[in-house]
């Protein structure tokens, strides 16, 4: 697998990515892309955080490498 290959596709805007973002259930079920089963979707970082923003969701959030 090329280096180019590696990560995931974002269904809302098609970029490819490859730094996940995990958020908590709760907030997922609401940015979901439209459609997509319980606990399933891929978002890029940016489609997240906008989503968020869109709901007006307000807190401050921890980025941390696990």
């Amino acid at each position: 697998m090329s280096e180019q290959d590696a990560g995931c596709r974002c269904q809302c805007c098609g970029r490819h990515y490859r730094i996940d973002v995990m958020i908590p259930d709760y907030l997922w079920e609401r940015i979901k892309p439209m459609g997509e089963p319980v606990g399933s979707g891929l978002l890029c970082g940016p489609c997240i955080m906008a989503s968020i923003e869109e709901i007006g969701e307000f807190a401050a959030w921890k980025l941390e490498r696990i």
